[in-house]
């Protein structure tokens, strides 16, 4: 994740909140966030060619409570291509691996419903920015990360294989979806992380196609890519 001067606007939220003495209120995980985003540049060092910036644990999502008390989380993981036009699936799954391998350890311990990949891209006119996700449970992704047997094409194909056409119910497996009006599940009422991330990046065809329309007036991400 590039370095910048000026905090996100996620952090300008939560700085807030803890200064009105609701941080009890609001966990955030920041500590593990940041944590996680360094183990993703670094696993993202160099940048590939495909991506016009690092990935990015945007967000770490309270979903609901454990019977023991403890936070069931979604760590949300986005990512943004640099050329338009839909990237190659094994570009896709390759870059899913090296983003689980960093992550799952800051959450190892922790009560995770499942992992979510959020992705985005321009059509190949670059007219409209194309948003998909992928999500993989935890029994999942500690198989791959701990069973030389079961490596990432075996994960790929578990996926598919498990992903039953509701893209509320993991495991889901490159799916097409509204980042701009997600209504019901995890992302209840608020707008997909990728979403934001597109609109607020700096390159890649898809933060242009979100930056237009974002000036023209329209909502970033060019009509919600569906």
């Amino acid at each position: 994740m590039p370095s910048t001067d000026d905090d996100s606007l996620t952090d300008q939220v939560h700085n807030f909140l803890d200064g009105l003495g609701f941080a009890d209120l609001t966990p955030d995980y920041r500590d593990e966030r940041d944590a996680a985003n360094d183990t993703i540049d670094e696993a993202f060092d160099p940048l590939p060619d495909e991506l016009a910036e690092d990935p990015d644990l945007a967000e770490v999502n309270k979903v609901n409570v454990h019977d023991d008390g403890d936070d069931i989380l979604v760590p949300v993981v986005t990512f943004l291509f640099e050329d338009a036009g839909e990237p190659a699936l094994d570009t896709v799954w390759a870059f899913a691996g090296r983003a689980l391998e960093a992550v799952q350890p800051l959450f190892a311990d922790s009560h995770v419903r499942h992992y979510d990949l959020q992705f985005a891209y321009a059509d190949e006119d670059e007219e409209t920015v194309i948003y998909r996700r992928i999500a993989v449970h935890p029994p999942l992704v500690e198989r791959y990360l701990t069973d030389a047997s079961f490596d990432i094409d075996s994960l790929r194909a578990a996926v598919a294989e498990g992903d039953n056409g509701d893209d509320e119910l993991p495991p889901v497996d490159w799916t097409q979806f509204d980042a701009q009006s997600m209504g019901t599940g995890a992302y209840s009422g608020s707008q997909a992380a990728i979403a934001a991330h597109c609109a607020g990046a700096s390159a890649g065809a898809a933060a242009a196609c979100a930056g237009t329309a974002a000036g023209a007036g329209g909502a970033a991400g060019c009509g919600g890519g569906m």
